[in-house]
């Protein structure tokens, strides 16, 4: 607040356009510049994160590039994303400017920044740039952009984000269904006045509700892994229907006809992880091997632990044989493990203890021999004190290759973990650091992270994977 009061206090002194005026507006902002490359410097991460917020009081193009500059040289996620936010919340207009204008030539790490922080800006700035890079041969810069315009809510993108849902790219079809999920139910209705009750969400009146759930029923049928799981989650949020993965509902749905009892019939049950359904062709589990887990179950209450183990569509788990964490975990893995498709699927099970311990190394096809050969190791893990959550998760994205090209083409679509404890006795033990590096990486990459926790773990690293990442959140703390 104390530069707004000084630049107001400049625009009085001085005569607006004259060269004391302009004098006076670049030395303050010169200065706020210095200062916040001197705290860029400092070694403590959050002394760099919290630099970020003395520029929202300079907001202008100088500032922008400061801003974009400092966040494109560091290397700690958390800042990363402080950069990222600060970059969407400039609101004049030659920082917006000056956004776009970089974005034109933008490619790679810096193209990925400035259309996350688009993602975070209030209004409808940038549009037509966005809808222009769906048709990109740079399909990380079009999957990015149709998550922005699905933040930005905006109409104009509908054909460009229909045409999107038969992209070649998964990322992108994924991209598209995520953006028509965000737009809806997002006007407020007036708080009622005698209660004082917050406002409900409505659907915008420029919502083309007919149209969108046609496109998304019809893409439905010839979608397979992570698009199809968005389709449908996108469909179920915008209709507030529950019809999963059954083809016939939703097409009698967008059609206006009865979904009668004989096409419910139909839903396909697909495989759920501790009770969230995946969709994915490329799936990795990652799962807590830290000897927190020999801890008793905090699932009481004989009927809640029956509800946990409850398997929408398939088997349940034997909840009179767990007695604690570890036993739960096992059995909800065991039994995730058991349900995985052998159509079209690969996986890979990685244990975080001292050093990630994946059971293949690599993504195998799903089969009996490679399921048996999981769920032994399941069962013989023993537990551990240390806890690299960081490593564990990072081998979980790039278990097909560190590149991000060849991440993109033949890594993971979904990652799946459980944790019931904390960053232990490993490099990096800080949560929200991993929380942010884990979850921006597998944000730019379009991979869901499906993170469960389980009686006691750092909640707030669980949901930076899933909120990141597009992805669920569980926390069964009791």
């Amino acid at each position: 607040m104390r530069g707004i009061v000084l630049t107001l206090i400049a625009s009085l002194l001085f005569v607006s356009g004259s060269p004391g005026a302009r004098t006076a507006a670049a030395d303050e902002s010169a200065g706020v510049r210095r200062d916040f490359r001197d705290d860029m410097k400092a070694e403590e991460w959050k002394v760099r994160r919290g630099a970020f917020l003395r520029l929202l009081d300079f907001d202008g193009e100088a500032v922008f590039d400061e801003c974009l500059s400092a966040t494109l040289s560091e290397k700690n996620a958390a800042v990363i994303l402080a950069g990222i936010a600060t970059l969407g919340k400039f609101e004049s207009e030659a920082a917006q400017l000056a956004l776009l204008r970089e974005l034109g030539r933008a490619k790679g790490e810096r193209a990925s920044v400035l259309l996350m922080a688009l993602a975070e800006q209030n209004g409808h700035r940038g549009v037509p740039e966005m809808i222009a890079l769906l048709s990109d041969k740079d399909a990380t810069k079009a999957a990015l952009a149709a998550l922005a315009l699905g933040a930005k809510r905006a109409p104009d993108a509908t054909d460009g984000l229909l045409a999107s849902l038969g992209h070649k790219e998964w990322q992108v079809r994924s991209a598209a269904a995520r953006a028509f999920k965000a737009w809806a139910w997002t006007d407020l209705t007036t708080p009622d006045k005698k209660s004082g009750k917050l406002p409900e969400p409505k659907m915008a009146d420029w919502f083309p509700l007919d149209r969108i759930q046609k496109a998304l029923a019809d893409a439905l049928e010839s979608a397979e892994g992570a698009p199809r799981g968005d389709i449908i989650e996108a469909l179920e949020f915008i209709a507030r229907k529950t019809y999963g993965d059954n083809l016939a509902a939703w097409q009698a749905h967008a059609r206006g006809e009865e979904v009668t009892k004989a096409i419910e019939s139909q839903r396909v049950w697909p495989p759920h992880f501790f009770g969230v359904p995946i969709w994915g062709q490329r799936v990795v589990i990652v799962m807590d091997s830290n000897v927190l887990t020999d801890r008793a179950h905090p699932f009481n209450d004989r009927d809640r632990l029956q509800a946990l183990c409850d398997n929408p569509g398939r088997a349940g788990l034997p909840w009179h044989k767990i007695q604690s964490v570890k036993h739960f975990n096992d059995a909800w893995v065991r039994r995730f493990l058991m349900d995985l498709p052998s159509s079209g699927m690969s996986f890979d099970l990685i244990f975080s203890g001292l050093k990630p311990r994946p059971v293949f190394g690599r993504l195998k096809p799903v089969n009996g021999g490679t399921q048996k050969s999981a769920i032994e190791e399941v069962e013989k893990a023993g537990v551990e004190n240390e806890n690299d959550i960081l490593s564990a998760m990072t081998l979980a994205l790039d278990i097909s290759g560190r590149k991000e090209s060849v991440a993109w083409t033949k890594g993971p679509d979904v990652v799946c973990c459980v944790y019931s404890s904390v960053p232990w006795l490993a490099e990096e033990t800080d949560a929200e650091v991993v929380g942010s590096t884990i979850g921006l990486m597998a944000r730019r990459r379009l991979v869901k992270i499906q993170a469960v926790g389980v009686h006691e773990f750092a909640y707030a690293m669980m949901k930076l994977f899933a909120e990141q990442s597009g992805g669920h959140y569980r926390e069964l703390i009791h």
